[in-house]
C-alpha cells in the first residue's frame, strides 16, 4: 500500500535573532531567553514586564509592615499571592528558544477592509476538543514587543460554508482581553464546546496597536499569529492544513499563511517538570551512506502520525555530531526485514529546517503496518552521526511505539543513550506529555501570572492608600502617637522579657532533660561498678558504658551552649554544624546532604535556630535508633522566602495511614517544634518502604 506523503506537517520551535533588520517590514523575533544552559547571546539589559516572572521583592519597608498590621485586605492579597507562587512552581516555565525566522507565523496584509481574518480547512467535518491561538514576540526599532499583532478582541467561529455566510457558522467564542496583566507570551485556550465543522476561523474585531497610541495610527493596526492549533484527543489535526485570509504579508520571508499551521510554537517540546532519566537513542557511525533504527509495535495496526523529538541534552555545549538527521526516510511494513514496506515519510537534505527544541510531526493519510523503520542516508560514504530523544508512531490517538522494543543497525548504547530510549516516554531533558495537558498546563500558569499581576497592583495601591490614611491620623492626633510609640515600648520590653524568661525556661528543661538525666545514669553506673569490683568484666562493660554516657552528655552540652552563644547564627554556621551532627550520628550509614537555593549570611534568631536544629538532630537520632536504615537522604533547600527540610531513609518505616496507628512523643515533639517554627512537618512511612519527613516553614 504507497501512500503519498504530504509535506508540511513538521512542528519545529521558535527561533529568536539578535539582529534588527533595517526594513520595517521585516521583523525578526527577539531574544528573550534561551532554554539551553550555555549561551552566547545576550539579554536585554531590560526586560520587559510582559515577559517577566512573578518575583517577591521583600516586603520588609516599614510601610508594608504598618500597612500590614492594620488592613485585613493587604493580609488576604498577600496570602493569595504565596499560593499563587506555591502553584506556579509545581507548573512548567514559559520556555522561549532559538527558532528558524522564516517560519515565523501568519501576517496580515495592507488591506483597509475590515473586520480581517484567517482561517483553516480542517478537510472534513470534525468537533475539536479545543483550540489554540499561540502569540508572537518580535523585536522592531531594537525594542521587543511582546504579543505582536495578538488582537485585544476576536471571535473563533467553525463552519461547514468555507464563506461562513449568514447563520451558516457557530461561534466557540468572542473573546475580549480586559486584562492588561495577562501574560502575552501564554496561548489562549478555549474548549470546543461540542461544536463541529470543516472550516474554522479566526476574525478580529479590535485589532492590535501600538502601546504608544499617541503616535500610532490605523496603518499600524495589524493581525498576527504564531500557530493555531486545532486539538483532537492526544493530536494537533491543524498540521499542514491550507490556509486562506482576507489579506496577508509575506514580503519579508518571515510571515506566510502556512506558516500558520506548520506546528511551529514559541514554547518547545510539550513536556512536564519531571526530569529525564535518558537522552535517547545516538547513533555514530564512522563510515556509511545509511543506519536504521526500528520500532516492533507487537501487532499490525494503522499509522496516522508521527512525531520524532530532537535530542536536546542538559547542561552541555552543543555537540554537533547530536544532528536530527537531514536526510531520512520512514517505512513501515509486516515483515521485520522491511520487505514489501511502504515509504510513508522521505525527507531530502535541507528540505526540513534545524527543529531545535520542538517536535517535528509528520500526519501520516494512509500507513498500516507492525514494524516502523527509520533510515538516515547520506548522498555519500562518510560519517554518519544523528540522535533522536524520542519516536511516537500514532495510531489514531494512542502512541503505539511506548515502551515497544527497539533494534537498530547501531547504536550508542553508553551515558543515558540507549536503543530503548527512543520509546520511554521521555525527551532529552523531560518527560514528554500530550498536546491537551501542556496546552491546559500552560494556559494556567498564564491565568496565574495575570491574577498574581493584578493582586500586586492591587497590594501596592492598598499600602499606599493605608499609609496616607495613617499619615494623615497621625498629624491629626501627634499626642495618640506618642502615647502609642510609649505603649509600643512598654509592650517590646514586656515581650523581650518574656521571651528571655521563656528561653531560660527552656534552657533550664534541656539541661534538666538532657544533661541531668546522663549525670543521672553515670551515678549509677558508678554505684553498680563499685559494688560488683569482683567481676571485672561487668566493672568493665559498665565504666565502657560511663564513658559513652559521659561523650553524649558532652556532646548534648556542646550542642546547648552552641545554640544559645551570640554570634555563631547565619545561616553558614547552621550548615556546618547540621553536616558535623550527621557526620556523628550517621557514622553506620550511607548518606547523601544536599543544599540547594540562596542562603544568606544575616543572623537567625536564636528560637528559631533552637528548634530547626534540635528538630533536625531528633530525626537523625530516631533513625538511628529505630529505622535499621541503610541509606539516608538529607536535602535543605531554600525557595521564594520558604525552608523546606526533606530527610529520607530506607529502613523498615511504618503504617502512618493506618486508621489505628496513633503516634508516639516523637512525632508530637517534630510537629510542636515545627509549628513553633510556623511551618508544616509532613511524614510519609509506609511498613518495609521506609520513611521520609519534610519541614516546610518560612525563613525569618
Amino acid at each position: 500500500m504507497r501512500t503519498a506523503f504530504r509535506f508540511g506537517g513538521i512542528v519545529g520551535m521558535w527561533v529568536l535573532l539578535t539582529s534588527p533588520l533595517s526594513s520595517p517590514a521585516q521583523l525578526p523575533p527577539f531574544s528573550v531567553g534561551d532554554d539551553s544552559d550555555e549561551s552566547d547571546e545576550k539579554l536585554p539589559e531590560k526586560v520587559p514586564s510582559d515577559l517577566m516572572e512573578p518575583t517577591v521583592t521583600p516586603r520588609t519597608g516599614s510601610a508594608d509592615q504598618f500597612a500590614r498590621i492594620f488592613s485585613a485586605e493587604l493580609r488576604d492579597i498577600e496570602e493569595r499571592q504565596a499560593e499563587i507562587l506555591s502553584e506556579l512552581d509545581g507548573l512548567p516555565p514559559f520556555v522561549q528558544g532559538t527558532m528558524q525566522p522564516e517560519l515565523f507565523g501568519y501576517h496580515s496584509g495592507t488591506a483597509r477592509r475590515r473586520p480581517k481574518w484567517v482561517q483553516i480547512d480542517l478537510g472534513e467535518h470534525v468537533k475539536p476538543d479545543a483550540v489554540a491561538l499561540f502569540p508572537v514576540t518580535v523585536q522592531i526599532e531594537n525594542k521587543p514587543v511582546v504579543g505582536y499583532g495578538f488582537p485585544r478582541r476576536f471571535r473563533i467561529d467553525i463552519s461547514d460554508d468555507p464563506n461562513f455566510s449568514d447563520y451558516q457558522y457557530e461561534t466557540i467564542v468572542d473573546h475580549r482581553e480586559n486584562s492588561r496583566y495577562s501574560p502575552k507570551e501564554a496561548p489562549f485556550l478555549v474548549d470546543g464546546g461540542g461544536l463541529g465543522g470543516r472550516y474554522l476561523r479566526v476574525t478580529t474585531i479590535t485589532m492590535w496597536r501600538p502601546e504608544d497610541t499617541a503616535t500610532s495610527t490605523a496603518a499600524d493596526e495589524v493581525f498576527a499569529l504564531s500557530e493555531l492549533m486545532v486539538i483532537k484527543g492526544e493530536r494537533n489535526i491543524a498540521i499542514g492544513k491550507p490556509v486562506s485570509a482576507l489579506d496577508w504579508d509575506e514580503r519579508a520571508n518571515f510571515w506566510a499563511r502556512r506558516y500558520l499551521t506548520d506546528g511551529r510554537t514559541p514554547l518547545g517540546v510539550p513536556s512536564s517538570l519531571e526530569p529525564s532519566p535518558t537522552l535517547g537513542y545516538r547513533c555514530d557511525s564512522e563510515k556509511a551512506v545509511s543506519r536504521w533504527v526500528q520500532i516492533d509495535l507487537e501487532e499490525a495496526v494503522p499509522i496516522t502520525e508521527i512525531r520524532l523529538i530532537p535530542a536536546n541534552p542538559p547542561n552541555v555545549i552543543p555537540d554537533p555530531t547530536l544532528e536530527f538527521p537531514s536526510m531520512f526516510r520512514i517505512e513501515v511494513s509486516d515483515s521485520p526485514d522491511m520487505r514489501q514496506s511502504d515509504t510513508i515519510v522521505k525527507v531530502a537534505t535541507n528540505q526540513l529546517p534545524k527543529p531545535g527544541n520542538n517536535p517535528i510531526i509528520f500526519p501520516i493519510e494512509a500507513g498500516y503496518g507492525r514494524y516502523i523503520r527509520l533510515t538516515a542516508e547520506r548522498r555519500n560514504p562518510g560519517p554518519l552521526s544523528f540522535a533522536l530523544a524520542e519516536m511516537q508512531v500514532f495510531s489514531d490517538n494512542q502512541n503505539a511505539a511506548f515502551g515497544k522494543t527497539v533494534t537498530a543497525e547501531e547504536s550508542v548504547e553508553e551515558g543515558n543513550w540507549s536503543r530503548q530510549a527512543l520509546v520511554d516516554g521521555f525527551g532529552s531533558r523531560n518527560q514528554l506529555v500530550g498536546f491537551p495537558d501542556w496546552l491546559s498546563v500552560l494556559s494556567r500558569r498564564g491565568a496565574l501570572i495575570g491574577e498574581w499581576r493584578e493582586k500586586e497592583e492591587a497590594r501596592v495601591e492598598l499600602v499606599e492608600s493605608t499609609v496616607s490614611k495613617g499619615i494623615r491620623y497621625i498629624g491629626s492626633g501627634a499626642g495618640g502617637l506618642l502615647l502609642l510609640i510609649i505603649i509600643g515600648l512598654a509592650r517590646g520590653r514586656s515581650r523581650r522579657r518574656f521571651d528571655l524568661e521563656a528561653l531560660r525556661q527552656q534552657i533550664a528543661s534541656d539541661l534538666h532533660d538532657d544533661i541531668g538525666s546522663n549525670l543521672s545514669s553515670i551515678a549509677l553506673l558508678a554505684e553498680l561498678g563499685s559494688s560488683e569490683a569482683d567481676e571485672p568484666d561487668l566493672v568493665r562493660e559498665e565504666l565502657d558504658e560511663i564513658k559513652r554516657t559521659a561523650d553524649k552528655t558532652v556532646e548534648s552540652m556542646r550542642d546547648i551552649v552552641w545554640l544559645i552563644r551570640p554570634g555563631e547564627e547565619t545561616w553558614k554556621q547552621m550548615i556546618a554544624r547540621f553536616r558535623e551532627t550527621a557526620a556523628k550520628l550517621l557514622r553506620a550509614h550511607e548518606y547523601r546532604f544536599e543544599t540547594r537555593g540562596h542562603m544568606h549570611e544575616e543572623n537567625l534568631p536564636l528560637d528559631f535556630k533552637r528548634d530547626l536544629f534540635l528538630m533536625y538532630k531528633e530525626i537523625l537520632n530516631n533513625i538511628v535508633r529505630h529505622a535499621e536504615a541503610k541509606n539516608v537522604q538529607i536535602e535543605l533547600e531554600m525557595n521564594r522566602g520558604r525552608l523546606i527540610l526533606r530527610v529520607t531513609d530506607d529502613g523498615k518505616g511504618f503504617n502512618n495511614l493506618d486508621q489505628n496507628f496513633r503516634e508516639g512523643n516523637g512525632l508530637k515533639n517534630l510537629r510542636r517544634r515545627a509549628q513553633a517554627l510556623g511551618g508544616n512537618l509532613k511524614v510519609r512511612s509506609g511498613s518495609g518502604e521506609g520513611t521520609a519527613i519534610q519541614l516546610n516553614a518560612p525563613i525569618p
